[in-house]
């Protein structure tokens, strides 16, 4: 098997990050930051106010990697909160078994043909996990109309 390797220029992308997103109806976000002892980039809880009137329907959790790479290389960003995770696959599945959801999702501006991929092992380690990833999408580039 070849070496694995980031291409944190990924050619066909703009930008990238990602970020791991727990929602819960009773756990809120100080619990959750307690038991993966991971400082979140963001959160709120369940009832809380934002835009015009509208109240937050559960307590969301977020642990980005916008601020922490500037890499075009989804891998990398995905093996950052990977790394984040490590050892703790028995707190992840108490979270979930508690009423936690638990996902990945990565945004990416593409400027051409070749989108983001994952390693098996990524895969490996994210369905152990039970944590699904999917992409939130935009083409960048010169707008040519």
């Amino acid at each position: 098997m070849p070496a694995l390797e980031y291409n944190h220029s990924y050619p066909t992308c703009e930008e990238t990050f990602s970020t791991l997103r727990i929602f819960s109806d009773d756990t809120e976000p100080d619990t959750i930051t307690k038991a993966l002892n991971i400082i979140p980039t963001e959160s709120f809880l369940k009832g809380a106010s934002y835009g015009k009137g509208l109240r937050r329907k559960t307590h969301g959790w977020f642990y980005s990697t916008q601020y922490i790479s500037d890499s075009k290389d989804t891998r990398y960003h995905i093996d950052l909160i990977l790394s984040a995770l490590e050892g703790k696959t028995d707190v992840i599945d108490k979270l979930q078994h508690g009423g936690c959801e638990l996902d990945i999702v990565s945004y990416w501006v593409s400027r051409g043909q070749g989108g983001p991929e994952l390693w098996p092992n990524q895969m490996i380690k994210l369905g152990t996990m039970g944590i699904s990833v999917w992409w939130d999408v935009y083409f960048g580039g010169k707008d040519e109309t």
